[in-house]
């Protein structure tokens, strides 16, 4: 065939030096491309699992900019003294506040609503005992509903996971007022649970909680990763 020596002379940097500089170019190009496209997917991965407080606060201050509602990040809770919890996000809608955990899982995770233990499946492939994250989340929804004397009606629970967790039983968690929901869907989920049926908060009320909840985390402050905890 031609073509095959047209080739051979297109490499020869005697005969065609442009040619084979080219050549060789376009080969560390593509050499460079691959390697990026095999690395940058393990870096992105790790460098969000290293900074997902802070890929989840832009996410959650974003709604709260867009949406003209009040935000409390990393809210501390205490009594005497003592720690009785800590609240990634305190979120205040037109219906309902919300409080927002943070989750990064490498892997996948699995468990009933009603199970104290679920499980994580690590990406190597191991299993873990862990305490039910959403159970979890809902208890300090009850504690920050008790030292506000807020009911317990206004506040909705979401627990908020990175995008590319598998949760092998998600359709099976979501109910009433206790949501898990990955990063990527946090802006729908909350879009949707402002559409239902029900009264805003009148302003009054709305104030009083902002207020109460305000005091609360100028009494117990404490600076978060973003330095910045309340808008």
């Amino acid at each position: 065939m031609i073509v095959f020596p047209l080739f051979i002379d297109f490499l020869n940097y005697k005969e065609n030096p442009v040619g084979f500089t080219i050549f060789i170019c376009a080969l560390i190009f593509i050499l460079l491309l691959l390697l990026f496209l095999i690395i940058f997917p393990f870096a992105k991965r790790h460098y969000n699992f290293k900074n997902f407080q802070k890929i989840y606060y832009k996410e959650i201050r974003k709604i709260a900019e867009i949406n003209d509602y009040y935000l409390i990040n990393n809210l501390v809770i205490k009594n005497n003294n003592q720690l009785i919890c800590r609240i990634d996000h305190v979120l205040f809608g037109d219906k309902y506040i919300y409080v927002i955990k943070d989750r990064y899982y490498r892997g996948a995770i699995s468990g009933k609503k009603e199970d104290s233990t679920w499980f994580f499946y690590s990406n190597q492939k191991k299993q873990f005992e862990m305490d039910n994250p959403m159970a979890m989340n809902e208890k300090r929804l009850e504690k920050l509903s008790l030292v506000t004397n807020i009911d317990k009606s206004f506040f909705i629970s979401i627990l908020v996971i990175n995008d590319n967790c598998v949760v092998k039983n998600a359709n099976e968690l979501n109910k009433n007022n206790s949501f898990i929901v990955s990063k990527k869907n946090l802006r729908k989920l909350i879009k949707n649970i402002e559409k239902r049926n029900v009264k805003n908060m009148d302003q009054k009320q709305l104030e009083f909680a902002v207020q109460d909840i305000s005091r609360l985390y100028g009494k117990n402050k404490q600076k978060n990763d973003t330095g910045d905890d309340i808008y």
